[in-house]
């Protein structure tokens, strides 16, 4: 009996020293987003990490976490789980906005507010069958041109490199261009003026 006393006394006394899990959730601020970003362009741009297929080569995570120490060395930001599940979250906000621009139909850019627009209810309708783009209209993505960069399937450098500005553009333009060809195929197509070679211009 006294023996167990002396156990059960030994055992308050004692200090436990046990290594603190990392936490799996984290909230980002503004300053680690951006150096998060800023440490996937630079990945993005070598062709040491990034392949000809437009993903990451294995061990990425772990590099940049590397990085991050320097860039926040207070931080404590971990390839696992942080950076990944970071990631992650980008990857497929990038791929919902990217696929609602290619559609067109109703959705829009605004360059000044890097947000995407839409209708209430285009919006809606799109988001009842794609429910993982809920809450992304008039959100704020401030990195979404650098996103194109880093997530994009081919890698853009230096003036290649296309913004989102230039996307919802050209997406447009092949809009006009098909529309023009189906008039054409269908003898509708009038011009909507003739100009008189003899006129200035």
């Amino acid at each position: 009996m006294a023996s167990t006393n002396i156990e059960s006394q030994r055992g308050k006394n004692q200090t436990v020293r046990r290594t603190k899990p990392v936490a799996s959730k984290r909230m980002w601020t503004k300053q680690e987003d951006a150096a998060l970003i800023e440490c996937l362009l630079t990945l993005a741009l070598d062709p040491h990490w990034k392949g000809d297929t437009g993903t990451f080569r294995s061990g990425y995570l772990s590099y940049i976490e590397k990085m991050l120490v320097t860039k926040l060395p207070t931080a404590q930001i971990r390839a696992n789980p942080h950076i990944e599940s970071r990631v992650k979250l980008l990857k497929r906000q990038y791929n919902i906005l990217s696929k609602m621009l290619n559609i067109g139909s109703g959705f829009g850019w605004n360059k000044e507010e890097k947000c995407l627009t839409a209708p209430k209810d285009v919006f809606d309708d799109w988001v009842r069958s794609h429910p993982t783009a809920a809450g992304l209209r008039n959100k704020p993505f401030p990195f979404f041109d650098d996103l194109v960069q880093i997530f994009g399937k081919e890698r853009a450098t230096g003036t290649a490199a296309e913004t989102t500005a230039d996307a919802v553009e050209n997406l447009v333009m092949e809009d006009n261009t098909f529309l023009d060809a189906l008039n054409v195929e269908r003898n509708l197509y009038r011009p909507s003026s003739h100009i008189d070679p003899s006129t200035d211009v």
